[in-house]
């Protein structure tokens, strides 16, 4: 095997160096960067879970406002409560009610293999006779 002239070697060892010092950069840039964007992900989280927080606290004040406000002219707050809850009441009623209906025995019955099984004894009973 034939050995590099000097000057050769020289600089494959000068780019080998200069290789390094680049990569070593180039991974420093990348943490850098990584550590800047995991804050700003960290940060987004936090923005985007206050916000259904804040939204449930708004409605619930809300509703608390509402009984308050028809506890005046009426004169107590379980009247002006029983009021403001009745349209939740017959909403989860409702909703109670279908979810019922489809969970229901008959409704959990596979109807398309019942269908096909009764054609396929129609069919061989026909072809039989």
């Amino acid at each position: 095997m034939r050995q590099p002239p000097d000057g050769t070697l020289a600089l494959l060892i000068a780019a080998l160096r200069e290789g390094t010092a680049h990569v070593e950069a180039l991974l420093t840039l990348a943490r850098t960067e990584v550590d800047g964007n995991f804050r700003a992900i960290v940060s987004l989280i936090a923005i985007v879970g206050t916000i259904p927080v804040l939204l449930i606290v708004t409605f619930f004040l809300g509703l608390d406002a509402a009984v308050k406000l028809l506890a005046v002219p009426l004169g107590a707050e379980a009247p002006a409560a029983l009021i403001v809850a009745a349209p939740f009441l017959v909403i989860a009623l409702g909703l109670g009610w279908m979810g019922a209906r489809r969970m229901a025995l008959s409704n959990l019955e596979p109807w398309r293999t019942w269908r096909q099984v009764k054609q396929d004894v129609r069919e061989v009973t026909r072809a039989g006779a």
